[in-house]
């Protein structure tokens, strides 16, 4: 290779760099939230908008009735893997208030006997 040339490369790349298109942030808008959690009794309620930091209402609300344990398995879950910042005093406050609120799925009717 030339000995001129291999001088060269190193201000060919800079200039290279300096036609590619500079990185932009994307931005963008989301529509504001109307919906709501459910009401509650109880201070879970309230804690409850803890999961909110990372979820919308419209997720917590569109989960389908499932089993009871599901929350106490779900927030626990956030918390553990996730690393949601929740008190550990606050996760049976939120578990009863989704327990209450967001119930379990009613057990199956027990087959009749023939």
């Amino acid at each position: 290779m030339n000995r001129h040339f291999r001088r060269c490369l190193p201000a060919l790349a800079l200039g290279l760099a300096c036609l590619a298109p500079a990185a932009q942030a994307l931005e963008i808008k989301l529509p504001q939230e109307t919906a709501t959690l459910h009401p509650g009794a109880g201070a879970g309620a309230q804690h409850a908008a803890l999961c909110l930091m990372c979820h919308s209402v419209d997720y917590v609300s569109s989960q389908p009735p499932m089993p009871l344990g599901f929350w106490d398995a779900e927030v626990k879950k956030m918390v553990g893997t996730y690393g949601a910042p929740i008190p550990a005093d606050q996760v049976p406050l939120i578990v009863e208030y989704l327990n209450q609120a967001y119930p379990p799925a009613p057990a199956p009717a027990p087959a009749a006997k023939q």
